[in-house]
This record gives C-alpha cells, structure tokens and sequence, in this order.
C-alpha cells in the first residue's frame, strides 16, 4: 500500500519547488495521480497560472506517477528522467489546479516486465498529463519517461 503522505513529505523535502508552489498530492490509484495547485504561489503578471508553473507540475507529476507505479509493484531501485515533452496550453487557469498524470497500464505492465527480468537497458515509455480549472482542460502534457534498474 502506497503512503500518499509520505511520499508526499519526501518529494517535498527533496525538491523545495514543490513547498513554493504548494503543490499537494490528492489521490494515487490504479496509476493516476491527482495533484492540485493554487493559483496564488503560481500567478503571472496577467492574473493567471504562469506556464512554467505548469509545466514543471506536469513533468514532476509524470515523474511522481511512474515513480508510485514502480513504488506499488516492488520495484525501489529506478531512476527515472524525462526524456522529452510536448506541451500544449489551451486556456488561461484563473484558480486551482487541478492535475492528473496517468501512465497507461499495458504500456506500464511491458516495463514492469522488462525491469522484473532485470533488464540493465534504459526502458522508455509515455506518460499523460492534463491541468484543469474549474472544471476545463487548460494545459496537456505528452512525456516520455525514461526509467533504468540503480
């Protein structure tokens, strides 16, 4: 069983930017992590969610994602980097963010595989990330992760 929390905790003293921006961890199930953000730590100078905030929140939660995944089958030994992204921003978020980073689970199950028989290569594979407010997608992130046995 994953310890949202404390994964959580240790993200957070690892990587401060995370305190900054007060990101916070609502839910991780069945390879989803739901994040959320408010707007005020990540405001621009036009009164809406800077676009680097939201592309460092998406690229962290692909890496958060896989890294629960990974977590949740037993499988601590991992580095894991983003290899490339492709951002798209649709509309202006004017609040909370609310984020979910999914891995799709045949394409997770393929790695999970390869790093069970020990396979040394690096392994990569995709990870989705849409941002909402109220309710309407605001920014989409396609990344492709790239994850190796330590």
């Amino acid at each position: 069983m994953i310890d949202l929390d404390r994964f959580e905790a240790d993200c957070r003293r690892d990587i401060p930017l995370l305190t900054a921006m007060q990101l916070a961890f609502v839910r991780y199930d069945e390879l989803t992590l739901t994040m959320e953000a408010p707007l005020a730590p990540n405001i621009n100078n036009k009164g809406t969610a800077f676009g680097g905030s939201i592309a460092s929140i998406c690229l962290f939660g692909g890496w958060a994602v896989s890294t629960l995944g990974f977590m949740e089958n037993g499988i601590d030994n991992t580095e894991i980097v983003v290899y490339r992204n492709n951002m798209t921003f649709e509309r202006p978020a004017r609040g909370l963010l609310n984020v979910e980073a999914r891995v799709a689970p045949a394409e997770f199950g393929t790695v999970l595989a390869r790093l069970g028989q020990g396979d040394r290569q690096r392994i990569r594979f995709g990870v989705d990330v849409e941002t909402f407010h109220d309710d309407e997608r605001c920014a989409t992130m396609r990344g492709v992760y790239v994850v190796w046995l330590k």
